[in-house]
This record gives C-alpha cells, structure tokens and sequence, in this order.
C-alpha cells in the first residue's frame, strides 16, 4: 500500500459525495414540482409524473451505489495503512464505532487473501486441534 492510496481514495469519496448531492437536489426540485402539482389539484397521475420517478430514483440508486462503493474503498485504503503503521484490529473498530469483529473482517479484505498469511479458515494462535471446536463441533 503506498502512502496515496488513502488519500486517492478520499478523492473518490469526496466526489461520489457530490454526485450525491447533485442527485439529492435534482430529486427535491422534482418533488416540489409534484407538490405543486398536488396544491394545484392535479390528478395523481399528472402529479406523479411531473417529479420524472424513474429518472429520480435511478439517479438517487445510483449515486448512493457509488458512495458506498467508495466509502468501501476509502475504508479499506484506511485499514491497510494503518495496519502497516502497526495500529491495532481494536483500535481501528472503536474509531470507526464499530466492532471488532467487523473491524477484523475489514481487516482481512484490506490486507488480501494471499497477505494475511493465514489460510481461509483457520485462525492466528489456535491449535489445529481446537479448530473444529471453534467451528462449533462438539467433541
């Protein structure tokens, strides 16, 4: 991980952010249309189609996929540079106010199936032999 990728992607957070905004505007320009539309007494249907529906929620859809997507990434950027500066699994899931368990999973996908050094589905500092147990098997 270089030291950019944090800051790369926070750029695409900040401009998913935007794009939200803009999509977010367009829809309350579109529902105040079908407010006065409403105040006018137009039917239902005239007034419902005055806010353009389908082309306000797939803008809204879209633009929150993208946030979310990038908040993903600028999540992972975070974890995987902290993670190389020695910060704590813990730490980083009571920054961000979560558990640490999600906190571990963000983890595990910032550091990459091949990094982590672990092979799927065994754990760090467990026995071979206890590993069905932690599955949940019962001796």
């Amino acid at each position: 991980m270089t030291s950019d990728e944090p800051t790369l992607a926070f750029d695409e957070l900040l401009t998913a952010l935007g794009d939200l905004r803009v999509a977010t505007s367009q829809a309350e320009v579109a529902i105040r249309r079908a407010i006065e539309g409403a105040e006018q007494r137009m039917d239902t249907l005239s007034v419902v189609s005055s806010a353009g529906p389908a082309v306000t929620r797939e803008g809204m859809n879209d633009a929150l996929k993208a946030l979310e997507t990038a908040r993903h990434r600028a999540r992972l950027a975070v974890f995987a540079s902290a993670l190389d500066d020695g910060v704590s699994i813990g730490e980083l899931g009571r920054t961000f106010g979560f558990s640490r368990q999600l906190a571990a999973r963000y983890a595990k996908e910032a550091r990459g199936p091949l990094e982590s050094g672990v092979p799927s589905g065994r754990r760090i500092g467990h026995a071979p032999g206890r590993r069905a147990h932690l599955l949940g098997a019962r001796r």
